[in-house]
């Protein structure tokens, strides 16, 4: 504290010694570094601002992300555990599935054939069946493929083949080969 006074009193004196042009010189100079101090700190403040608020917003940005990412987890969890629930159900007789499908549609089946063997996917076994449709509409053959895959348990056409008629452009020809899955037991 007595430093603070001894160089206040210096300081004081100085300036008394001083003619009066200087003294306006000196006050304009030292202004001058007043204002030069406070620009750079509040420059300073401003720009740490600045950089808090934009690791702010990454944050939130990446926060959103883990938002949507958990709902993406949470959807296909369901979906997983709703597939392996349709996978311990009572199997699907796939062939009188396909029948009572194209039955209801009005759809004669008729050429149906089974798979050689049943395919063995990890720990899921595949039964496969292809079906072959002649003179068949395109609306038809649609509605067939929908209501085939809405039925119960889990029956998928894997492959489609459909080739045009040359006597009647209207109708196709279509060979389908529809697997279902069941858990190994």
């Amino acid at each position: 504290m007595e430093t603070w006074k001894r160089l206040r009193a210096q300081l004081e004196a100085w300036i008394r010694s001083l003619a009066p042009r200087e003294r306006v010189m000196v006050s304009a100079a030292a202004a001058a570094v007043v204002l030069f101090s406070v620009w750079l700190a509040s420059f300073t403040i401003g720009r740490s601002i600045d950089a808090r608020e934009r690791s702010i917003e990454q944050k939130t940005r990446v926060l959103s992300q883990v938002g949507k990412l958990a709902e993406t987890y949470r959807r296909r969890e369901a979906e997983r555990k709703d597939l392996e629930a349709r996978l311990k159900g009572s199997p699907v007789a796939l062939m009188s599935h396909i029948a009572q499908a194209g039955a209801s549609l009005g759809i004669p089946v008729n050429d149906l054939r089974p798979s050689t063997s049943p395919g063995e996917l990890e720990g899921v076994r595949e039964e496969t069946v292809e079906v072959n449709l002649a003179r068949i509409e395109l609306t038809k053959l649609t509605a067939l493929l929908q209501s085939l895959e809405r039925g119960a348990g889990i029956v998928r056409v894997r492959r489609i083949r459909v080739t045009t008629r040359s006597d009647d452009p209207a109708l196709v020809d279509a060979t389908l080969l529809v697997a279902t899955y069941q858990l190994k037991s």
